[in-house]
C-alpha cells in the first residue's frame, strides 16, 4: 500500500532581483501540490518494452539526486538536490565522501539542480560546471526552516582534482527570489554545446513576469526565463554579433519566453539543441531550440493555434529582441505529464533502431519516451517502429493521456530526474526516489530481466475491502464505482487502470483542508492505494494532478470510535520507513 501524507502550506519570501555576471570573465499559503507530486517506483523495479533489453540498478544510496554526468567509464558525479552534495560513484559503489558539499536552499524546485563535465585537454585540466540555489546563511534548507532568503541561482566553475573539485568560479548570479512566494521554476540542466560554450537552462523563478516573458511593459530581461550561453571562462560568446542585444542581460540569452525545464541536449547529427518545457495545468512541450528562439510564455503555451492558455494570444503579442523569432513546438502533451529529462542516445549500443533516437522522462509518471525525428531532424517522426495508435500522433499531439501508449519506451523508474548515456553507450536513468538505473542488452546484463507486472497489488478480496478502478480524466466518472458505497470499518483498494499517474486526495481542488484527511500521493498506472474508513460519512476526494476527476466515498454505520483511518495509514508508513 502506498504511504498517505498530509498536505502542508509553504512559507512566504520578500521578492528582490538581483543579476550579476562579473566583469573579470564573469567571477503559510496554500497550493496546487499536482506539480510537485513524484511518481513513485514500480515495488516490481523498472521494465522497458524490448525483450532484447533490460534494465540494471546501480545504486539506490543516493538522495533526490537531480543530475548526473561522467568522469570516465563507471566514474559518474550525481548531483542532490538538498544535500547540496556532488556524490561520485565508482563501479557502482557510492563513495563514502563527496567531492564537494555545497550549502543550498532547497524549497520545493530548488537545490543542486545542474551539472555539467567538460575536459580541458590543452590545459590539462577537467572542469565541472555546477548550478544551485546557494543558502543565504550557509546552512542547507535554511530557506524551507528558517525563512532565510537565498543568496541567488548560481553557475559555477569548479576543477576536479584528486577527487575533489576546487577553485570555485562564479560565472552567473541569477536572483532566486520569486514574485509569487514559491521556490519554483528555477530550470537547472546545463550542457557543453558543440562549441564547447556552456549552455544553462533558467525558468522564470516563480512567475517573474519581465519582458523575457513576453510582457510588454514588464521589467526589462533579468537573465530568467530561457536559454543562456557563455564560455567556459564566464566571457560573452560573439559579443559583436550578440542574438537578442547588447549588454548584461541580453548578450547572455540563447532562446527565451522559456517557462520552466529540467531537460536540453543537442542532437549529435546536426548539433541542434532541443528542450523540454513544462506548461502550467497544460501544454507540455517539446522544442527545437535554435539562436533567438522565442518559446512564447507568458502568451503561449502548446501550439499557438490552439489556444491552450485560453487569452486568444498569437506570436503578434510577443516581445522582440534582436533576432528573436518565435516557433511552436514539435510536440505537446495537452494534459502535463512533468516533462523533464531529454537525451539523445548517441550510441547504437542498445540496438541500430535506437541509435540517435530522442528519451524523454518525466516525474509524475515515472515513464520513460521514445522519439524519433524526420529525415532533416528538424521535427519529430513517429515511423512505423512504434507500435499502437500511431495515426493518432500526426499530429504531434496527446490530446487524450491514452495516446501515450506507443511512445512509452519505458516504466517503473519513479519520477526522472537525469537521462544521459555512459561511456559504455548504454542509457542511465536517475529517479527522484534516489536510484539510479542502467539500460541496456539482456546479452550483456549479469541480472536477470524484469517482467511488468499488470495485476492489482491487492491479490486477496474480503468481504470488508471494497474493489474501485481509476479509469481516467472524465470528470465525474472518472474513478468507478461512483460514489463507492461502504459501511464503517471497510477499506476500499483503488486500483489505477490508467495509462499515467492520479490521485486519491480528499477535499476538492482549492479546498483550504484538501490532503488532510488522506492522500494517495501517486498512483502509478497498475499499481494500487488501500484505506480504511472507520466513521460514517461522504468523503469527497480528487486527483491533484487533473482536479476535474471528482469522486465520493459514501460510509454507513455502524459508528466506530476513530475516523478514516489515516492513523492507522501513517503507522503502517511508519512501519515502512523504520
Amino acid at each position: 500500500m502506498y504511504q498517505s501524507h498530509n498536505i502542508q502550506a509553504f512559507p512566504v519570501f520578500s521578492f528582490f532581483v538581483f543579476l550579476l555576471i562579473s566583469s573579470s570573465f564573469c567571477s503559510t499559503i496554500q497550493l496546487s501540490y499536482g506539480a510537485y507530486a513524484k511518481a513513485p517506483r514500480s515495488p516490481y523495479g523498472p521494465t522497458v518494452n524490448d525483450d532484447t533489453l533490460t534494465v540494471e540498478k546501480v545504486t539506490d544510496n543516493l538522495d533526490i539526486p537531480t543530475s548526473m554526468a561522467f568522469l570516465g567509464p563507471n566514474d559518474i558525479l550525481v548531483t542532490e538536490k538538498t544535500t547540496g552534495k556532488v556524490m561520485r560513484i565508482l563501479d557502482g559503489l557510492v563513495m563514502p565522501q563527496p567531492v564537494l558539499d555545497v550549502p543550498v536552499a532547497s524549497l520545493i524546485e530548488r537545490g543542486l539542480l545542474g551539472i555539467a563535465v567538460s575536459k580541458n585537454i590543452a590545459e590539462g585540466k577537467t572542469y565541472v560546471f555546477l548550478y544551485y540555489t546557494e543558502s543565504g546563511d550557509g546552512i542547507d534548507e535554511s530557506d524551507a526552516n528558517n525563512l532565510v532568503d537565498p543568496l541567488g541561482n548560481r553557475l559555477y566553475r569548479y576543477e576536479f582534482v584528486d577527487s575533489r573539485l576546487i577553485n570555485p568560479v562564479l560565472l552567473l548570479d541569477l536572483t532566486a527570489i520569486p514574485p509569487n512566494t514559491r521556490g519554483e521554476h528555477n530550470g537547472g540542466k546545463i550542457r557543453i554545446g558543440p562549441d564547447d560554450n556552456v549552455y544553462l537552462i533558467v525558468g522564470e523563478v516563480g512567475g517573474h513576469r519581465t519582458q523575457a516573458q513576453n510582457v510588454f511593459d514588464g521589467p526589462a530581461p533579468n537573465g530568467l526565463g530561457g536559454v543562456l550561453r557563455i564560455s567556459q571562462d564566464g566571457g560573452i560568446v560573439d559579443p559583436d554579433n550578440p542574438i537578442f542585444g547588447d549588454g548584461l542581460p541580453l548578450n547572455v540569452y540563447y532562446a527565451m519566453g522559456i517557462r520552466n525545464s529540467f531537460g536540453m541536449d543537442f542532437d549529435p547529427l546536426t548539433g541542434n539543441l532541443w528542450d523540454t518545457e513544462n506548461g502550467p495545468d497544460t501544454g507540455d512541450e517539446i522544442n527545437l531550440v535554435f539562436p533567438g528562439f522565442n518559446s512564447g510564455w507568458v502568451q503561449i503555451q502548446g501550439y499557438e493555434d490552439d489556444d491552450l492558455l485560453e487569452n486568444e494570444a498569437s506570436e503578434a503579442n510577443l516581445t522582440e529582441f534582436g533576432n528573436s523569432e518565435y516557433a511552436d513546438p514539435k510536440f505537446v502533451w495537452d494534459t502535463t505529464i512533468g516533462i523533464t529529462a531529454l537525451k539523445f542516445l548517441n550510441s547504437d549500443k542498445l540496438g541500430k533502431e535506437y541509435q540517435n533516437n530522442m528519451f524523454v522522462g518525466d516525474i509524475n509518471n515515472g515513464l520513460l519516451y521514445r522519439f524519433t525525428l524526420n529525415e532533416d531532424r528538424d521535427n519529430i517522426f513517429i515511423n512505423d517502429t512504434f507500435v499502437g495508435d500511431i495515426d493518432s500522433l500526426d499530429d504531434n499531439e496527446i490530446n487524450d493521456p491514452k495516446e501515450n501508449q506507443p511512445i512509452i519506451f519505458g516504466q517503473g523508474f519513479g519520477g526522472i530526474t537525469d537521462i544521459q548515456v555512459g561511456p559504455d553507450g548504454y542509457l542511465y536513468v536517475s529517479s527522484y526516489s534516489g536510484s539510479l538505473y542502467k539500460i541496456l542488452p539482456v546479452s550483456e546484463s549479469t541480472t536477470p530481466k524484469n517482467q511488468p507486472n499488470l495485476t492489482p497489488q491487492n491479490t486477496t478480496l474480503t468481504n470488508q475491502t471494497v474493489s474501485a478502478v481509476i479509469l481516467g480524466i472524465d470528470g465525474d466518472d472518472s474513478y468507478s464505482p461512483e460514489p463507492i458505497e461502504i459501511r464503517a470499518g471497510q477499506t476500499v483498494t483503488w486500483h489505477n487502470g490508467d495509462t499515467i499517474s492520479h490521485t486519491v486526495t480528499s477535499g476538492q481542488d482549492g479546498d483550504l483542508d484538501e490532503g488532510i484527511l488522506f492522500d494517495s500521493d501517486a498512483i502509478i498506472p497498475n499499481q494500487d492505494y488501500s484505506l480504511t474508513f472507520d466513521t460514517p460519512g461522504e468523503f469527497d476526494y480528487y486527483c491533484i494532478y487533473h482536479p476535474t476527476m471528482v469522486g465520493e466515498v459514501t460510509v454507513s454505520g455502524p459508528d466506530a470510535s476513530t475516523s478514516t483511518s489515516e492513523d492507522s495509514t501513517d503507522e503502517e508508513s511508519d512501519e515502512e520507513d523504520g
